[in-house]
């Protein structure tokens, strides 16, 4: 019953209300989500705009290629070709490691050219996070590969993490920051209220991933704001 990368199953459940078509929705909504926030600044930027920095067009290039590889391991799954789907996995488990990787630097370029919201050493632990959250979950997910009920949340999970600066740049959220945990917390409830539906308990990585992703919003703005924080910032950034 996999269905995201790395995950192995044969069976061809592909509607919306099956277990394994319900991942290709949540899949699709994830690709909404970012299409709808990255839209104007990235996918469809005006030239009118300053071009964008190398690294960034590299970032929101891999960072576009894993989710169409999400959605495309979901698709692989609930058509029953588990062979492509194993075979792609490693690419995702590829791309994952890429993003580890150029988020930092991009989150520390950023604060270091004070372009972050605010201040910028304190909101440069709000992508760093979302960035260990991802690789927490990815690990987790990929750990457990082979035990599907446990696999396909954590990468559920690890969608959901990488979804707030997407969310963050909806028209609708711009002045109201309430908009991201709410259309988060939507998100994450999916999984849950479709176990209630089929009938079965709320999975405990569902539901307790979900409260600790949720928990972890306010909490790094909170950590931001203190001088240990701070310290840690400038010794990333050389400030």
């Amino acid at each position: 019953m996999a269905q995201v990368p790395f995950v192995s199953s044969a069976s061809s459940d592909v509607g919306f209300r099956s277990p394994r078509g319900f991942y290709v929705g949540m899949a699709l909504a994830a690709l909404l989500i970012i299409a709808i926030g990255f839209a104007p600044t990235f996918y469809l930027r005006p030239r009118s705009l300053a071009p964008l920095a190398p690294l960034v067009v590299a970032h929101g290039v891999i960072f576009t290629a894993w989710i169409v590889v999400f959605l495309a391991q979901t698709s692989l799954i609930a058509t029953g070709r588990t062979a492509i789907h194993r075979k792609l996995g490693f690419i995702g488990l590829g791309l994952a490691v890429i993003m580890l990787v150029m988020g930092p630097l991009i989150a520390i370029s950023a604060a270091r050219r004070g372009v972050l919201p605010g201040d910028p050493l304190a909101f440069l632990l709000v992508p760093i996070m979302d960035v260990v959250l991802f690789a927490v979950f990815v690990s987790l997910a990929y750990h457990y590969r082979r035990r599907s009920e446990l696999h396909k949340r954590w990468m559920l999970l690890a969608i959901a993490s990488i979804l707030p600066p997407a969310i963050s740049r909806w028209p609708l959220a711009v002045n109201r920051p309430i908009v991201v945990p709410v259309v988060l917390l939507l998100f994450l409830a999916a999984r849950p209220v479709a176990d209630r539906v089929a009938g079965t308990r709320v999975h405990p990585v569902s539901l307790w991933g979900g409260l600790f992703l949720l928990a972890s919003l306010p909490l790094r703005f909170a950590v931001a704001r203190t001088e240990g924080w701070h310290r840690v910032a400038r010794w990333l950034t050389g400030a």
